[in-house]
């Protein structure tokens, strides 16, 4: 049996070691090879005919809108439905795209889609899908136009999703399980799968919009497996072939694996008799026999490039010492037994894991090993991939080279993205020899710096610092460069901010620099120096340094990267601090997308992009946001943990228990803050915050004396914030000079604070006895805060109502914020505004927020409105969300209400 070359990922009968992997990533593939890859339907030879299974999904196509093939690997999946569709699959045009961990982007996924289907969809619904390629917008609605497309398509069509299992992403089977539960009339889905997908499967199939294959469908009978072992030539009588039947479970894989154990056996009857039908012990048992069979220059080729998990025909000469790699190769993939060819430029191949582990098993004198090794690291370096020539080297106990591999890479293998594989390379490494090359303890101490994980940075780096001296020149340059970086980032995990910022100021950025030194990708340098020392200016209160910082970082051009990716969460977190909130919240949700893609979800560099959100949901009053925000932080500390962003959770937490009534509740949070702060000092801004805090509470709840006692040990606050917060405090305890302490931050250029101090002073003038003072410093208040959304400041002050009231009845250039300010602090609808028939929002709906509060309107639920779009649930809430927080709605009815008060409806 033989495959064509362009889809090498799909052997003739898969075996536990066809596990389709990733391409590496230094070579990428062209996109017009790598569409041809996906899309080329495996063709073989020599198949056994089995019209039971085509009819099988004859009638499954025809019933069903998915038919999902489901299996582990080695049960003929992938040859099963390439030969159906060879078969003229029911008279249906087909489309096949095989799928990998790439298309786990919806964009990708729902683009490969469109390229496959549209040559065979007829001009108009072609056209549409080329209108998908590549569209701008947002990701979830791309199911919804992939199925409007498909309306239009001429004939009926069948897409072929091969490898199903390899897809991951929540977002993707959402898309495909709503072309299940809403079937596009002549479009027909077949998935492989090795699993099943996170479906409600039970359901679909009994509303029979699923069908399923499944391994007892897909063993072979007695009668193939006759039929199969005589077109591979083996003279097993059909006694012999029942047992191996009986034996195997009718497993393809083992059936294949059978077949060439018996092939040329002289006593049959005794191979049989010997025969396992357990997984395990059948492949372990038949590679070692096969594999002792073969011609002795073979099995040397195949030890010499075992010693790496990938390999490509300049690489095994290199191993070899020979020129007839390519040739070797090529055979062997043919086999389908010992070498997979992936599709990939290159012709890049991988031996099968159970074989990998017998060769690398057989003994091999230490020196042979070694040279191997550094072999295949020499190859790796020349050719730009860095890390798999740190993995060769260490396994070939090469220290001296795995240490000169990570002085110059370590920066950019670290911060682009393969912290986590360092850190496992190097788990290999025994620790005196780590302690002994301080390379390659700095680079172990980077990797958990990167990650988040101190375990042993410290003892890492006091290892580096005794052994530095016994380097010189650039490596000692390129090694004080790393301590310090890493240094910088334990500071930073530790809360020591102020060290941080001294640890990065000392780091040169002069890139000429770095480049003499040798450091590989020095352009990063600045970036990640910036990113960390924005950072830890932003939380000590250098917010001028840190913008300009973070943003010089945030906009480095290039791929994605933890320094830019912290720079600008950061920045966010800086915009949001401000009171800017609708520029923090979509700078935040662009580096959740970001973080998503790469999957740095639980990254401690995401963390400031989960707390701006948390806050910024928080002022706005979307109160179940916040909390969901809140959650992702938490993962985020559970993992990684830096106490600045645990407090300033604890300060959200409270908040949120605050404007909920819970007072006890959010003064219990910010005192088991104090006690996982430990002996912690806080950077000013924080320990403000926090203090004030405290004392507030303790004074609205009733302790005074322990408000004053507080508020005396912190002493003068010395930033805005604080001095807002602690004229409320003055406030809340009934003390006069509440104007005075406020100072100049009634006109402060932050709108936040010039909101809260207004909010602060107008309720002070109140008490005064200067009502149309009072008046005046509420709209002043109202003004900084409508354009921002920023509710918080006023709902966190119930005896506002009486002249916020009052505001509203005069009249107002923020009416309909304060109208729903109001509503909100009163629990009670006003409808329209005083002395108008209705008002517009303070800021317009779009045409797709128009579109769902039309939806709104209906009784139709989020899934069913989901459905008629085309779009996810999500996708659904994140535009109801967007219209409330525009119409000052809490919920659906009273979004509808308002909305008909103003006219949108």
């Amino acid at each position: 049996m033989t495959v064509s070359p362009e889809h090498p990922a799909a052997p003739v009968i898969e075996g536990p070691w066809t596990s389709p992997p990733s391409p590496p990533a230094p070579l990428p593939a062209p996109r017009a090879a790598r569409d041809h890859a996906e899309h080329a339907v495996p063709v073989a030879t020599h198949l056994v005919d089995r019209p039971r299974l085509h009819a099988l999904l004859d009638r499954h196509t025809a019933d069903a809108a998915v038919t999902l093939v489901v299996g582990p690997a080695g049960w003929g999946k992938t040859l099963l439905v390439g030969s159906w569709l060879a078969a003229g699959a029911g008279g249906r045009r087909a489309a096949w795209v095989t799928l990998g961990p790439s298309h786990n982007d919806p964009r990708s996924f729902w683009d490969t889609l469109a390229r496959a289907v549209g040559p065979h969809a007829g001009p108009a619904a072609a056209a549409a899908l080329r209108r998908l390629d590549g569209r701008a917008g947002d990701p979830d609605e791309l199911p919804g136009l992939f199925a409007h497309a498909l309306r239009l398509a001429e004939g009926r069509v069948v897409v072929v999703l091969d490898d199903l299992h390899e897809i991951t992403s929540a977002a993707v089977h959402a898309g495909l399980r709503s072309l299940a539960e809403r079937p596009v009339p002549g479009l027909t889905v077949v998935a492989t799968t090795r699993r099943d997908p996170p479906w409600p499967l039970h359901r679909l199939r009994l509303a029979g919009l699923v069908a399923e294959v499944r391994p007892e469908d897909l063993a072979f009978r007695d009668d193939e497996a006759i039929t199969l072992f005589a077109q591979l030539g083996v003279p097993a009588g059909d006694g012999h072939v029942r047992e191996v039947v009986a034996r195997t479970g009718g497993w393809a894989a083992g059936m294949r694996l059978a077949a060439l154990d018996l092939a040329g056996r002289p006593d049959l009857d005794a191979a049989v008799a010997v025969f396992s039908g357990d997984t395990h012990s059948v492949s372990g048992y038949l590679l070692e026999e096969v594999l002792g069979r073969q011609p002795s220059e073979l099995v040397a080729f195949l030890e010499r490039i075992s010693v790496v998990d990938l390999v490509c025909a300049d690489l095994a000469d290199a191993l070899t010492e020979r020129d007839d790699g390519e040739a070797r190769l090529a055979e062997l993939s043919a086999s389908h037994l010992f070498v997979q060819a992936l599709d990939h430029p290159g012709r890049w191949y991988r031996l099968h894991r159970l074989v990998l582990d017998l060769l690398r098993a057989r003994p091999v004198p230490r020196r042979t090993r070694r040279d191997r090794h550094r072999r295949a690291a020499e190859w790796f370096l020349r050719h730009a991939m860095p890390l798999e020539a740190l993995r060769s080297a260490v396994r070939g106990e090469l220290w001296g080279l795995a240490a000169d591999v990570l002085g110059a890479h370590a920066i950019s293998l670290l911060l682009r993205g393969s912290a986590d594989e360092v850190a496992r390379v190097l788990a290999g490494v025994p620790h005196p020899v780590l302690l002994e090359h301080p390379e390659l303890a700095v680079g172990l101490a980077g990797a958990r710096a990167v990650l988040g994980v101190p375990t042993q940075v410290r003892s890492l780096l006091a290892a580096v610092r005794r052994g530095a001296d016994t380097l010189t020149g650039t490596r000692r340059q390129r090694l004080d460069l790393q301590h310090a970086l890493v240094e910088g980032a334990e500071s930073r995990r530790s809360g020591d901010l102020d060290a941080a910022v001294r640890a990065f100021r000392s780091v040169s950025v002069d890139v000429p620099t770095l480049d003499r030194w040798g450091v590989v990708d020095p352009a990063i340098v600045p970036t990640v120096v910036l990113a960390n020392l924005g950072t830890a200016e932003m939380w000590i209160g250098d917010t001028a340094a840190a913008e300009t910082h973070l943003r010089e970082s945030a906009e480095e051009p290039g791929p994605a990267s933890f320094p830019r990716v912290n720079a600008a969460a950061h920045l966010a977190l800086l915009v949001c601090e401000r009171g800017e909130l609708d520029e923090a919240d979509r700078r935040a949700r662009e580096v959740v997308a970001v973080a998503t893609d790469a999957g740095w979800t639980r990254a401690p560099q995401i963390a400031a992009a989960y707390l701006a959100m948390a806050r910024t949901s928080l002022d706005r009053h979307e109160l179940d946001d916040a909390d969901r925000w809140v959650a992702r932080l938490s993962e985020v500390e559970e993992a990684a943990p830096e106490p600045h962003v645990v407090l300033a959770r604890a300060l959200v937490l409270a908040g949120r228990r605050d404007l909920a009534g819970d007072h006890e509740d959010a003064l219990a949070q910010l005192r088991l803050a104090r006690t996982r702060a430990g002996s912690w000092t806080p950077p000013r801004p924080l320990t403000e915050r926090w203090h004030l805090g405290e004392a507030d509470l303790l004074a609205r709840g009733g302790n005074p004396a322990a408000a004053r006692a507080l508020a005396a040990r912190l002493g003068p606050p010395v930033t805005e914030a604080g001095l807002v917060a602690a004229a409320r405090l003055r406030l809340h305890l009934g003390d006069d000079g509440v104007e005075g302490a406020l100072g100049a931050t009634t006109a402060s250029a932050l709108p936040r604070v010039r909101t809260e101090a207004g909010v602060v002073a107008a309720l002070a003038a109140e008490r005064g006895g200067t009502p149309d003072r009072a008046l005046d410093l509420l709209e002043d208040a109202l003004l900084a805060a409508a354009p921002f959304g920023l509710r918080r400041p006023f709902l966190a002050e119930p005896a506002l109502a009486d002249l916020l009231r009052r505001r509203v009845d005069r009249g107002s250039g923020a009416a309909t914020f304060a109208v729903d300010l109001l509503e909100r602090l009163t629990g009670t609808l006003t409808g329209t505004l005083p002395g108008t028939s209705r008002a517009a929002p303070v800021e317009p709906l779009t045409e797709r927020e128009a579109t769902m509060l039309r939806y709104l309107a209906s009784t139709l639920s989020n899934p069913e409105i989901a459905a008629e779009l085309y779009v996810s649930v999500n996708t659904v809430k994140t535009h109801q969300r967007s219209v409330y927080r525009k119409l000052g709605a809490t919920g659906r009815r009273e979004a509808v209400h308002r909305a008909r008060a103003l006219g949108l409806l």
